[in-house]
This record gives structure tokens, C-alpha cells and sequence, in this order.
């Protein structure tokens, strides 16, 4: 019984190491798709989406496993803090890729490439901060490096934000964008939410 109890407690570190992995392969994908043709955007987007139906299915499978689970590694409601919260990149990249289809975006400004890019390192800092979850070392350095990008992160949102009222935009054209921005700027703020889970659940089990 004690190693069948063992066995289900790793287990939740796999499923997050996966769930983490699937959420930078899609930021991958966002980044790439914000550098090609913009007629290739709907193919980039099939494919998130189906990392984003992964993704999914990873957070149901961790949710089942907790409610099958007696002994958990930390804290249930951490476990499901932490499932949520990548979730939740996952569907921000989501939802930003069907917003650019659904808004007829054609032109992706420097800055919201600069964005992408900065989401993508975010992610990867989320992602080694989850692999050292079960042996918490090293954790905080990945945790104040998202702080650091989400800082850099609002800098550039706000700075395309404050272009678009430069006059030189028409009114349509600024509400799709500033909702653009938005989103690119929200997805950074949820890493940091995570990276912030993962720092409390670091605290907690010292």
C-alpha cells in the first residue's frame, strides 16, 4: 500500500511537468505564427487548439487523480491552484490566437511579437519551476525571473497601448487592438499567478 501511495503522489508531478510542456510547445507555436504569413494564422491556430484539448485533458486527468488520491505531495487545493493557473496561459494563448482570426488582425505590430516572445520565457522559466517542484531547489530564481518579464511585460503593453491613441489609428482598428494587447498582457500577468502558486507551495512545504 505504502508504494502504491507513493506511486499516485509522482504522479502528479508528471502530469504537471506534461501540462507545463504542452503550454510551451503552444507559446512556441503563438511566437512562430506571429512571424509567418498571416494566411498560415488559422492553420498555427488548429494547432494550439489542439494542445489547448490536451491540455484539457491533462487538468481532468490531475483533477481525477486527486479525487482518487488519499495522500497528496502538498496541499489538494494547491494541486488544483496550480492545474488551473496552466490552464488558464493555456487558454489565454488560445484565445489570443482566435482573436486575431476573429478580428481580421493583418498586421502584427514589433511590439506584440516583443510580447510573444516575452510570454515564451515566461513559460519556459514556469515550466523548470514546476520540474524542481518535487525537489523544491532552485525554485525562487525561476519565480523572480517571471516577476521580471511580466514587469517588462506591462512596459511594453502599455507603450503599444498608448501608440494606438496616437492618431494615427481609426477607432475600429484601436478597440481590436488594445483588446489584443490586452490579452498578450493578461497572459503574462496568469504566469506570474502561477509562478506565485508555485512559490507558496515552496514556502508551505519547506
Amino acid at each position: 500500500m505504502p508504494f502504491k501511495l507513493l506511486r499516485r503522489e509522482r504522479r502528479f508531478y508528471d502530469l504537471f511537468d506534461r501540462q507545463a510542456g504542452n503550454l510551451v510547445a503552444a507559446s512556441r507555436v503563438l511566437r512562430t505564427a506571429f512571424d509567418d504569413d498571416i494566411g498560415r494564422m488559422a492553420a498555427h491556430a488548429e494547432e494550439i487548439k489542439d494542445l489547448e484539448h490536451a491540455g484539457d485533458e491533462l487538468t481532468h486527468e490531475i483533477i481525477q487523480t486527486l479525487n482518487r488520491t488519499f495522500i497528496t505531495p502538498f496541499e489538494r487545493e494547491d494541486i488544483y491552484a496550480l492545474s488551473a493557473g496552466l490552464d488558464d496561459v493555456l487558454d489565454y494563448i488560445d484565445e489570443i490566437a482566435e482573436t486575431i482570426i476573429l478580428y481580421g488582425i493583418t498586421d502584427i505590430s514589433p511590439a506584440a511579437k516583443s510580447m510573444a516572445s516575452l510570454l515564451v520565457e515566461a513559460v519556459i522559466q514556469v515550466q523548470a519551476a514546476v520540474a524542481k517542484l518535487e525537489s523544491k531547489a532552485g525554485i525562487t530564481d525561476h519565480g523572480i525571473e517571471v516577476h521580471r518579464i511580466e514587469n517588462v511585460g506591462d512596459t511594453e503593453s502599455r507603450r503599444a497601448i498608448g501608440d494606438l491613441f496616437s492618431g494615427t489609428h481609426d477607432a475600429i482598428t484601436i478597440i481590436k487592438l488594445k483588446d489584443f494587447y490586452t490579452l498578450l498582457e493578461d497572459s503574462l500577468d496568469r504566469c506570474e499567478d502561477v509562478a506565485n502558486v508555485i512559490e507558496g507551495i515552496t514556502i508551505k512545504n519547506a
